[in-house]
Order: structure tokens, then C-alpha cells, then sequence
């Protein structure tokens, strides 16, 4: 107590003798409507970038500590689309689960050395890739037959930047998934899914009205964003420089900010909702 006292005593007399000047609003709290007009208005200067035409479709997949889900997350993946598995730094088998799908698919590794979150990952991805449309794909999750072919060609016949849909979640018990987990995946890759909902569009009038994270609501597991609209907002940002604490939701505002998004009512993905990294709003 005494220590807090003294301490509070000689930060007062550093400002009252001017040799402390507190940085103006320093412990503001902005909303997030605030921050995203704010980040609206750090690009006023900067010239909206023509898409892309002839695209070329990559699906990304961060995965930390997830190795396991892999193999069950690959039969409901397209299989003449290139992947890219992010292993971000992983503690467990991840690695061993990753060297048993290279017998059987080919896709791409990135090994970070570090831990690079969910936004680092896929940053990391994007700039090793030659390709400009990316898809985001959970590894602990399970992707709706069609939809990511139905998202690439959506975003091919239209002007949208980043299309998505919704998820449903499933839940597989930890002593029980040996069993069921494989038999599940299976039965979701055999559905002959053909998403029918309507696209509604959002873009940057919409954005002016955020207020909070489900402003707009749409998963980020089958995201399928141009590289140009993520090239233009800087990419996935660290939890200090983002519009929303969720790195996923605040790269979505940030897109519909100044690119036309695309939104389906149709269910992308089915999501674990026994397993999270929770490395998203964590970092």
C-alpha cells in the first residue's frame, strides 16, 4: 500500500513540475465504430486497387495443434485446388499427422519457427504464395461439400473482394472421437450440398455503421478474399492495431471498409465446437 502511495506521490509531482507530460487521450477508449472510421480515414489518401482478373484460388489452412483433425478435414477438401498447411510452431503431433498426408495428397508446408497466431500464419502464407484468391479453412473443422468451389466461382462472376457463408456447429467427445470423428467426415463428404441462399452485399457504406463484431456476420472458415483487398488494408493486423479484438472479424471490417463483400445465409463449414486454439482474440 505504502508502495503504490509513494509511487502515485512522485508521478503527481513529475506532472505538476512538468517533467511528466501524459500523452493527449492516452487512456481513451474508442469504440469500434470510432476505429473503424479512423481506419477508414488512414486510407483517404490511398487509391482504391482494381481487382484482380484472372484469379487463381489457394486454400490456407493455419493449423496449431490441431495435426489430428487433418486427415478427416481432407476428404471434404476440393482436390485440384492448391493447399498450403501453416504448422504454426505446433507442441504436439501435428508435425507426424502432417508427414502421413504427404503420402496420400500434395499440398505445401510452412513450418513456423516461432508462434505466429492465426493472423501471422496467414499473412506468412499470402506472401510466399504466387496465387491471388485465398480461402481460409479451419484444420480442427470440416468443410461443406461444394462450397468452396461454389465461393471461388461466385467471386469469379461477380465484383465482390470476399465472399462467405455461415457455419454450423458439431461436437465430437474427446474419448469418443476415434470412433465417430472418421465416420462423421465421411458421411459429410458423401452430402450432395448445393448452396441456394441469397447473397446479400455490404461495402463501404456499410461500414460507416459498424458497432459491433456482428455488424456483419459471416464465419471465416471458407473466407475466400482477393490478395489485392488484403494487400490494401495491411493484411491481418496484432490485437493492438485492430478494429475488433477477433483477428478474423476485424480483417472482414476492415475489407468491407472499402471493397464490395458478398454474404450467404448457406452453411461453408461445420465447426468443432470441442476444440479451439482461441489464438485469434489472444494475440
Amino acid at each position: 500500500m505504502a508502495k503504490k502511495l509513494l509511487s502515485k506521490i512522485k508521478w503527481e509531482i513529475l506532472r505538476v513540475t512538468g517533467f511528466y507530460k501524459p500523452t493527449p487521450n492516452r487512456f481513451k477508449v474508442t469504440t469500434l465504430n470510432e476505429r473503424v472510421l479512423n481506419f477508414i480515414k488512414s486510407k483517404e489518401d490511398q487509391p482504391i486497387p482494381v481487382r484482380e482478373k484472372n484469379l487463381l484460388p489457394e486454400i490456407l489452412i493455419p493449423c496449431y495443434n490441431h495435426g489430428k483433425y487433418l486427415p478427416d478435414l481432407f476428404l471434404t477438401l476440393p482436390k485440384d485446388i492448391p493447399i498450403t498447411i501453416i504448422n504454426d510452431n505446433s507442441t504436439d503431433d501435428t508435425e507426424s499427422y502432417i508427414n502421413q498426408l504427404k503420402e496420400k495428397y500434395t499440398f505445401k508446408v510452412i513450418k513456423n519457427d516461432i508462434n505466429l497466431y492465426q493472423y501471422g500464419s496467414i499473412n506468412q502464407a499470402i506472401k510466399e504464395s504466387e496465387n491471388n484468391l485465398f480461402i481460409i479453412v479451419n484444420a480442427d473443422d470440416l468443410m461443406v461439400p461444394n462450397w468452396i468451389e461454389y465461393a471461388i466461382e461466385t467471386v469469379e462472376k461477380t465484383d465482390i473482394f470476399m465472399f462467405a457463408g455461415v457455419a454450423f456447429p458439431f461436437n465430437t467427445l474427446s474419448e469418443e472421437y476415434d470412433k465417430w470423428n472418421h465416420i462423421f467426415s465421411e458421411l459429410v463428404q458423401s452430402i450432395s450440398y448445393k448452396p441456394t441462399k441469397e447473397i446479400k452485399y455490404y461495402g463501404p457504406d456499410s461500414a460507416k455503421d459498424f458497432s459491433h463484431d456482428n455488424s456483419i456476420n459471416m464465419t471465416f472458415n471458407g473466407c475466400t478474399f482477393t490478395r489485392s483487398a488484403w494487400e490494401y488494408v495491411g493484411g491481418m493486423l496484432p490485437l493492438h492495431q485492430r478494429v475488433s479484438m477477433h483477428d478474423d472479424r476485424d480483417f472482414q471490417m476492415r475489407i468491407c471498409s472499402f471493397f464490395k463483400i458478398g454474404i450467404s445465409d448457406d452453411i461453408t463449414t461445420l465447426y468443432r465446437t470441442d476444440s479451439s486454439t482461441g489464438k485469434g482474440t489472444a494475440a
